[in-house]
C-alpha cells in the first residue's frame, strides 16, 4: 500500500512518464496509426499495466491525467466529455484486468505468486478490456464503420507494446546488479 505521503510524487511521477512515453511512441510509430488510439504498436500500455501492479489507485489516476492531457492536446477536435471518458477508461481498464486476474488466476492482492504465465494472461485480458471499451465509447462518441478494425489494431498495439516494454524492463532489471527476480 502507498502511505499518502508519497501518493501525490507518484501520481505527478506517473502521469509525466505515460504522457512523455506517450510522445515517444508517436515519435517512433507514428506512420502506424490507424484511427483516434489505434496504433499497431503502443508502447504506454506497458507503463498502463505496470502502474496498475506497482501503485494500483494512484497509478490509475496517474495514467488517467496523462490520457486525458494526452487526449487534449493531441485530439483538439475531440469533445471534453470524449476526451474524460477516454482517459477514464485507460485508467480504469488495467484496474479491472487486475482485479479480474486476481479472482481468476487466485493471485493475493500482493501479487506474490505472479509469474510469467499470469503476467502474460493478464496484459491480454488487459488489452481486450482496453481496446473493447475505448472503441466502444468512441463509437458512440462518434459514431464509425470502423469499430471491428480499430479495435483490433488497438488491442494488438496494447499488446505488442505492453510486451515490449515487459522485455525491456527484463532487460534493464537483468543489468542491475543483486539477486535477479523469477
Amino acid at each position: 500500500m502507498l502511505s499518502k505521503k508519497y501518493a501525490l510524487p507518484t501520481l505527478l511521477a506517473t502521469a509525466l512518464a505515460y504522457f512523455l512515453l506517450d510522445a515517444f511512441n508517436r515519435l517512433l510509430f507514428s506512420s502506424s496509426v490507424l484511427t483516434t488510439g489505434g496504433n499497431w504498436i503502443y508502447l504506454p500500455s506497458g507503463l498502463r499495466l505496470a502502474f496498475i501492479l506497482i501503485f494500483l489507485n494512484t497509478g490509475a489516476l496517474g495514467i488517467v491525467l496523462a490520457s486525458c492531457a494526452i487526449g487534449l492536446v493531441h485530439y483538439s477536435g475531440m469533445d471534453t466529455l470524449t476526451v474524460l471518458g477516454a482517459g477514464l477508461i485507460s485508467g480504469f481498464s488495467p484496474w479491472l484486468a487486475r482485479l479480474i486476474c486476481l479472482d481468476k488466476f487466485k493471485l493475493d492482492t500482493q501479487l506474490d505468486q505472479l509469474n510469467a504465465r499470469a503476467l502474460v494472461k493478464m496484459a491480454v485480458i488487459f488489452a481486450a478490456l482496453n481496446a473493447v471499451m475505448q472503441q466502444l465509447w468512441l463509437t458512440w462518441r462518434e459514431p464509425s464503420t470502423q469499430f471491428v478494425d480499430a479495435t483490433v489494431v488497438m488491442f494488438i498495439g496494447d499488446l505488442l507494446g505492453t510486451f515490449v516494454l515487459l522485455y525491456i524492463a527484463k532487460y534493464v532489471i537483468s543489468l542491475l546488479p543483486g539477486p535477479k527476480p523469477t
